[in-house]
C-alpha cells in the first residue's frame, strides 16, 4: 500500500512527470542522433554540460532545456527535409517546457500542448485525405502484404510470414530490372479480401483520428478524451512500432490527463516505447 501511495503522489504532479519523461525520450534521441554534425554538437553540448554541473544551483535558466532545444535546431537547419514529423513536434514540446520555465503559469503550459497535440493529430488527418493512395487503401494494401503493418502478429502464424517473405522478394527483384521494361508483379494476398479490408481500415483510421483531434480541442480534459486518445496510439503501436511519435503523443496526453489510471497508462506506453527505442526497434 505504501508504494501505491507514492505512485498516486507521483501521478498528482503530472506536469513535473512529464517533463522527466520527456527530457528521457530526448536523451535517448539526442544519443541517436548525435553522430549527425558532430562538429557543430561537439561545443553545445560541452557548453551545456560544463554549465549545468557548475552553476546549475545558481542559474535561473533552465540550461538542460536550452542545451536540448539547441542540439534539436542543429538537426532541423542541415536536415529539414529529412527529419521525421516527431522531430518538430519535439522541437514545439521543448519550446513550451523551456518557456514555462521562465513564466511557471501551468494553464499557459498545457494550452500550448493541447494546440499542438491538436494540430499534430488533424494534420494527420489532413494529410491522409489528401493522399489519393492512402484513401484507396493502396497504402495499408502494400504495407500489409510486405509485413511493414502488424508485423509481431503475422509472425505467430509462419503460412502468413512466408508469403510475405515472398512478396518481399519478389519487390526486390522487381527493382533490380530494367524500369524501361515495364514489368510487374502481383502480391500473394495475407489476408483474404485485404483490399476491401484496407479500405475499411483507411475510413476507421481517419474517423478515430478525427474524433481523437476534435475531443482534444473541445475537451482536453475528459476521461472519454483520453480513452480513445489512449486507444488510438495502442492501436497504431499495434499496427505499428512508431516508438518515438507514439511516446511523444503520450507525454501530451499525460500532460492534460488528470485520471490517474489513464496516467498509470500513458507513463506504461512512454516508457515501453523508450526501452523499444533503446534496443533499436521501431521507428524512433
Amino acid at each position: 500500500m505504501k508504494y501505491l501511495t507514492v505512485i498516486k503522489h507521483t501521478l498528482k504532479d503530472r506536469i513535473a512527470l512529464a517533463n522527466q519523461l520527456l527530457i528521457l525520450i530526448l536523451a535517448a534521441y539526442v544519443f541517436i542522433m548525435a553522430e549527425e554534425h558532430r562538429r557543430w554538437k561537439i561545443p553545445v553540448l560541452f557548453i551545456g554540460l560544463l554549465s549545468w554541473f557548475f552553476v546549475r544551483h545558481k542559474n535561473k535558466h533552465p540550461i538542460i532545456w536550452i542545451t536540448f532545444f539547441v542540439l534539436l535546431a542543429v538537426d532541423l537547419c542541415f536536415k529539414y527535409f529529412w527529419v521525421a514529423n516527431h522531430h518538430f513536434m519535439l522541437m514545439f514540446m521543448v519550446l513550451s517546457v523551456l518557456i514555462y520555465s521562465y513564466h511557471k503559469r501551468p494553464d499557459i503550459l498545457l494550452t500550448n500542448i493541447q494546440i499542438l497535440l491538436v494540430i499534430v493529430v488533424l494534420t494527420s488527418v489532413v494529410q491522409k485525405l489528401m493522399s489519393p493512395q492512402f484513401m484507396s487503401g493502396d497504402f495499408y494494401y502494400y504495407m500489409t502484404n510486405r509485413g511493414a503493418l502488424f508485423r509481431n502478429f503475422i509472425n505467430f502464424f509462419p503460412e502468413k510470414l512466408e508469403i510475405v517473405k515472398s512478396n518481399s522478394k519478389s519487390v526486390f527483384d522487381l527493382h533490380a530490372l530494367d524500369p524501361n521494361l515495364e514489368d510487374h508483379i502481383v502480391f500473394k494476398n495475407v489476408l483474404p479480401n485485404l483490399g476491401s479490408i484496407s479500405i475499411i481500415f483507411v475510413w476507421v483510421t481517419v474517423v478515430i483520428e478525427l474524433v481523437v483531434a476534435i475531443a482534444l480541442l473541445f475537451k482536453p480534459k475528459s476521461l472519454w478524451t483520453h480513452l480513445f486518445f489512449a486507444a488510438m496510439i495502442l492501436g497504431i503501436l499495434c499496427t505499428r512500432f512508431e516508438t518515438g511519435f507514439m511516446a511523444l503523443l503520450s507525454i501530451g496526453g499525460l500532460y492534460l490527463c488528470k485520471n490517474l489510471y489513464l496516467q498509470l497508462l500513458y507513463v506504461l506506453i512512454v516508457i515501453g516505447c523508450f526501452i523499444l527505442i533503446l534496443t533499436k526497434l521501431g521507428y524512433h
